[in-house]
């Protein structure tokens, strides 16, 4: 079992739109509730879901409805947030284009001045901070395009395991991975 860590915040890129739209509620329910149990145990109360890669036209409209019709989710603009008996707040995002995300952001703030801390702010919502730790199910030689803003401050880890794979063992290693990692924030060795 993964001890209690400084993860406040977890973030999963797994899977595509399309992926997502033929995963049932059944297995919906399964994969949230490992995710969030793994958020928990690590010491976190917040976890994000966002897909590697696909279009919305891929399925995304259905996921969010079998999301908030069958596993207890409630809108939040174009994201579906899902409260665990564990205490954690997941949030799942089927938009896969992160430039897209940012671009949406930019117009919901309108003409008022952007700030990084204002995008970092909106784009995280509803949660109330950045991740802290991305885990990425794919090859480690490609970032996927869902993530564009996330990878400025957060540890990552690459999983080659497939989303239709996805279990606790592999939460559990990446979250064990991050707790021995000594986070620079962008920094550099001297």
């Amino acid at each position: 079992m993964v001890s209690t860590s400084n993860l406040a915040h977890l973030l999963l890129c797994a899977g595509t739109v399309a992926e997502w739209a033929n995963t049932d509620a059944a297995q919906w329910r399964e994969r949230l509730h490992l995710v969030a149990r793994a958020t928990h145990t690590g010491g976190g109360a917040w976890a994000t879901i966002v897909p590697y890669s696909g279009v919305a036209s891929d399925g995304a409209d259905r996921v969010q409805t079998m999301l908030v019709e069958q596993c207890a989710g409630l809108r939040y603009g174009k994201r579906v947030v899902v409260h665990s008996d564990d205490g954690v707040t997941l949030v799942v995002d089927p938009l896969a284009d992160g430039r897209r995300r940012i671009a949406d952001v930019v117009a919901r703030l309108g003409n008022g001045a952007i700030s990084e801390q204002r995008m970092s702010s909106e784009l995280a919502a509803p949660a109330p901070g950045e991740p802290d730790l991305i885990v990425v199910l794919g090859k480690p030689t490609r970032l996927p395009v869902s993530l564009v803003w996330e990878l400025a401050y957060a540890e990552l880890v690459f999983l080659d395991a497939p989303w239709g794979a996805l279990d606790s063992e592999h939460l559990e290693m990446a979250i064990d991975d991050f707790r021995r990692r000594d986070r620079r924030f962008g920094g550099v060795d001297s």
